[in-house]
């Protein structure tokens, strides 16, 4: 019988995959698990269009993230944090940090893109990487005590 997974199963496929598995374990334990539904006509015809909903909004995501991305580069991106005479910061200025700021600034940037690679414990200059799906982008952040 050829079911559509709802979700990941293992030793059988993953999300929104159509497989075949026997009669009985689709009728007897994923269907009533809700981890399958039968590969109806009606069913693949609303995940063909659920998969193409799902990659025009990638896209725009996508073409979104390329804007902000563009706007900050041209600018630098800053960020006040309480830091010690030393110029050390008394806390670390992570992701959720630098996406606050990016919001502030008018360009969002999503939490998922953004990558840093070592913690930020210092006041200045840092490069921070974006994933883009082309690639990776960096972005330079300037911390400063306040």
């Amino acid at each position: 019988m050829k079911v559509i997974l709802l979700q990941d199963v293992a030793k059988i496929g993953r999300r929104h995959q159509v497989v075949e598995v026997p009669d009985g374990y689709a009728r007897n334990k994923l269907i009533p698990m809700r981890a399958a539904l039968p590969a109806t006509p009606e069913q693949l015809a609303k995940r063909k269009a659920h998969v193409a909903q799902a990659a025009a909004q990638q896209a725009l995501d996508a073409a979104a993230l390329h804007t902000s991305l563009d706007r900050l580069q041209a600018t630098t991106l800053t960020i006040t944090a309480a830091a010690n005479e030393q110029g050390h910061l008394f806390k670390q200025v992570g992701p959720k940090d630098i996406a606050a700021a990016a919001a502030i600034a008018g360009s969002p940037l999503p939490l998922s893109a953004l990558v840093v690679d070592t913690p930020i414990k210092a006041v200045g200059a840092h490069i921070v990487k974006v994933k883009t799906p082309p690639g990776v982008a960096e972005l330079v952040v300037t911390v400063v005590a306040g």
